[in-house]
């Protein structure tokens, strides 16, 4: 019994003369007659391409000597100087993970994601959106839109849903482009990883991020003014409470205390607390710093007993359920990219410099400022990643003014949120915001380097 086929109607290039082909099957006159190949053809072919791969591999590692196959030399010294780098390289990066794992993570990191998350958490977010509307005093609503990231930790990849909801709910487009350029470079764990992986351009990077928000958002509101409005308002309603505001600010302060506990800014305190006599048979030195840790760690452990002792008291077991939950989240999203971009950063350190090679930025001059910002609000780089990729090129010799510029173009804008921000606010608003981020994140660098030093 014969099987019915469908017809199907196949142009072919009437200009070269060729027929339509009404049956499916490929006219006299196309250019390809070749039937299509069968699996066991497809199998050949796979097996003749690895054969001549291999054959290739073999010219380009053996030769003959003496009518004996032979190791080449150039292969040997070529494979010897690649193994000696992939050595050195994965040490440098495993030094630098290991430093980072035993110095940074615990004393630093892992505080920040139990605050970050209690403040995500507890904090009301409808009350920042009422104080940066249309309405809000100037002076009042840019300041919090600078720093309103810090407060919600909102990441890069993360933003641009809250500044549509931002505008949905009657903000000024200036405090909702302060609060979509500041907030993730400004967001509580990018902060506390500056300090720790580039103190020196910590303070830099917080007054040059609210500065150039600030003026990129007044900016933008005096030219668009008049622009028509399409967004639709929503008004949001404060819930209110069940505790007192002092209540949660003692919580929040607790957790404060707990971080820079464990990162020694109160080492003179903590340090003298237990007496290095107890450890004296250690020895001197070790005896000192087990007395030190020993008196930090007792700190820590009654700032801990405090926050159970409030959330005991003053919150419920959802709200206590919910913010674990969200520390974890955070913390399993950002810290395998923290280990991973630590890791590679000291992999490429390992190796010769690029930058310096390249000469074009390891100079404070515009264009190494322009060119680092321009590339930062291109590229994407993480508000966490990014760190780690200033201090590589500033190893590398990349002058810390152009550092700065990618270190502020880098977590505000990229290519993927510049095609996202379009159907937003439209192409005019959106190409704006790139040119003035571009143009003061390479302002800010300018001037930091002239007083860095190198």
């Amino acid at each position: 019994m014969s099987e019915t086929k469908k017809s199907v109607d196949i142009p072919v290039c009437k200009d070269m003369g060729c027929e339509v082909n009404v049956k499916g099957k490929k006219s006299k006159d196309d250019f390809d007659l070749r039937p299509e190949k069968s699996d066991f053809e497809k199998f050949v072919l796979k097996l003749i391409w690895a054969a001549f791969f291999i054959c290739f591999a073999i010219f380009l590692i053996l030769t003959v000597e003496d009518g004996k196959p032979a190791l080449r030399k150039d292969s040997i010294a070529f494979a010897t100087s690649a193994l000696n780098w992939l050595v050195l390289s994965s040490r440098s990066g495993a030094t630098s993970l290991i430093d980072f794992l035993s110095t940074h993570l615990v004393s630093a990191m892992v505080p920040a994601f139990f605050l970050a998350a209690a403040i995500s958490t507890f904090f009301s977010k409808e009350t920042i959106i009422l104080t940066i509307g249309k309405k809000a005093n100037p002076l009042v609503s840019y300041p919090i839109a600078a720093f309103a990231g810090a407060i919600l930790t909102v990441c890069s990849c993360g933003v641009l849903p809250i500044f549509m909801s931002l505008l949905q709910s009657g903000a000024g487009l200036g405090p909702a482009i302060t609060f979509l350029y500041a907030s993730p470079a400004i967001n509580l764990i990018s902060i506390i990883y500056t300090w720790k992986i580039l103190p020196s351009m910590l303070i830099a990077r917080i007054l040059a991020v609210a500065f150039c928000g600030i003026a990129i958002g007044m900016i933008m509101q005096k030219i668009f003014a008049g622009t028509a409005d399409e967004f639709e308002h929503e008004e949001p309603e404060i819930k209110p409470s069940k505790r007192k505001a002092w209540q949660e600010g003692l919580f929040f302060i607790v957790l404060v205390f707990v971080m820079l506990t464990s990162t020694d800014a109160f080492s003179s305190i903590t340090g003298s607390v237990i007496s290095p006599e107890h450890f004296a048979d250690r020895g001197p030195e070790l005896a000192a710093k087990t007395a030190q840790f020993a008196g930090k760690m007792l700190f820590i452990g009654m700032e801990i007993l405090l926050v159970l002792v409030i959330l005991w008291r003053w919150f419920t077991w959802n709200e206590t359920r919910k913010w674990l939950k969200r520390t974890y989240r955070q913390a399993k999203r950002i810290i395998p990219m923290v280990i991973l971009g630590i890791f590679f950063s000291g992999f490429l350190g390992g190796t010769s410099s690029i930058v310096s090679r390249l000469e074009m930025v390891g100079d404070n001059s515009i264009i190494s400022n322009l060119t680092s910002s321009l590339i930062g609000a291109i590229l994407y780089f993480g508000s966490i990643v990014g760190v780690n990729v200033v201090d590589l090129f500033m190893r590398w010799g990349m002058h810390p003014g152009p550092a700065l510029a990618l270190l502020l173009a880098g977590p505000s804008i990229s290519l993927p949120s510049i095609m996202a921000l379009v159907p937003i606010m439209g192409k005019k608003r959106t190409f704006a915001f790139l040119f003035f981020v571009a143009i003061f994140s390479a302002a800010m660098g300018i001037i930091f380097g002239s007083f860095a030093k190198v």
